[in-house]
């Protein structure tokens, strides 16, 4: 009886190791195949300089004039306001520089951690060496990475996201639509990351002022964000088990459609966990800016929370593409998050702005300056290759 029921367990674990190799293999193949169709649509229409050209997209009326709408209704809200400039001056000059010195840093850092997250996304969509395909070195993902933001600074509708398939493109011959892929891939973990930061840290921070149905509304949304990322997990823990669950008739419909939705998802945990300190470089940004002007007072975990609140939520309204870099919009929505935490301080309305200037010089402006310096760099390096190739 034993000894039947011990060759039954190991017949199923033979079956089970069998399975799971064949599922491997079925995967290096699926590889393969995509790179072979990467080489066989060389002769397809690709993104070209000219379709991203940004001088013609910043000199765009779409760009300019939503640009104009918001400059004019800044200056509209300040004039209403009566935001004393001098006040807002003083409270710059009075800002503690250690700190936001701090709050520099620690926003920089968060390149190189994209980067690396970004090299195992395009290394997990089959863009490896075992596959004829040469990466960029790190620190040159870190500058492509860089010139795409500096790109979504200037000009609006996320271009600096295409931006960035296309200098892969000409850095590694790869196919640009596919590094897009990657790209899409980043932002769907970025946006469950945020999220699962950016509801806690509201509901902890503003506990006592949120009405009643919408602190549920927020768990219930929260819950759904975890119980959509632990249905990723599941779905690459179990893919054998799961196929097994499926009708033979849709194996190959199912095949398809994990590698489709999945494919830049291998070691997730590490993609998460990267992802996790992504967003803790941007929150920790603005609680060292809020730290040197002593902007919110209260313990430790509440100017924590707050200052990841309104991180977090500058963060999100930066995914409205109404202008490059989100100007105006991100802003007003700042002020608006600030004055949730600034009630009955003196001089609050000045110490927002201030906060807001300082935070955006570090977040927004400094992207457009430096960046513009690597992007003529790099022009010039690429100029450079092209007369030597000549």
């Amino acid at each position: 009886m034993i000894t039947r029921n011990s060759q039954n367990d190991s017949a199923s674990s033979v079956d089970d190791n069998h399975a799971e190799a064949i599922e491997k293999k079925k995967s290096e193949l699926l590889e393969e195949e995509l790179f072979k169709e990467d080489n066989s649509v060389q002769e397809e229409p690709e993104i070209t300089r000219e379709q991203l050209a940004l001088s013609k997209k910043l000199l765009n009326w779409r760009t300019l004039v939503p640009l104009v709408i918001v400059i004019a209704a800044i200056a509209f809200f300040v004039r209403q306001e009566h935001i004393d400039p001098q006040k807002t001056w003083a409270a710059i000059r009075s800002a503690n520089f250690i700190f936001l010195l701090a709050a520099f840093v620690i926003y920089y850092l968060s390149f190189p951690l994209r980067a690396l997250r970004w090299r195992l996304l395009l290394e997990n969509v089959g863009y490896t060496q075992a596959n004829g395909v040469k990466l960029p070195k790190f620190w040159k993902l870190v500058e492509i990475i860089f010139i795409s933001w500096f790109a979504n600074a200037i000009v609006p509708a996320k271009l600096g996201d295409l931006y960035r398939a296309y200098l892969l493109r000409q850095e590694a011959g790869v196919s640009a639509t596919r590094s897009f892929g990657t790209v899409l891939a980043e932002r769907l973990l970025d946006l469950s990351v945020l999220l699962l930061l950016f509801i806690p840290s509201l509901i902890i921070s503003l506990h006592s002022h949120l009405p009643p149905q919408l602190r549920i509304g927020l768990e219930i949304t929260l819950a759904a964000v975890i119980i959509g990322i632990a249905g990723l997990f599941m779905l690459r823990l179990f893919r054998t088990h799961i196929t097994k669950m499926i009708p033979t008739r849709y194996h190959g419909h199912y095949d398809h459609f994990q590698e489709g939705t999945l494919g830049s998802f291998r070691r997730l945990p590490v993609l998460t966990g990267l992802t996790f300190g992504v967003w803790a470089c941007e929150a920790l940004r603005f609680f060292f800016v809020a730290m040197a002007l002593n902007l919110i007072s209260g313990d430790l975990l509440h100017i924590v929370t707050a200052t990841c609140f309104i991180a977090l939520g500058e963060a999100l309204l930066t995914v409205v593409p109404f202008t490059g870099g989100g100007i105006g919009l991100v802003e007003g929505g700042m002020l608006a998050m600030i004055t949730l935490f600034t009630k009955g301080l003196a001089n609050a309305l000045s110490l927002a702005t201030a906060a807001i200037l300082l935070d955006r010089t570090i977040s927004l402006f400094s992207i457009i300056a430096l960046g513009f310096i690597v992007f003529m760099l790099a022009f010039g390096r690429q100029a450079t290759k092209q007369v030597k190739k000549s």
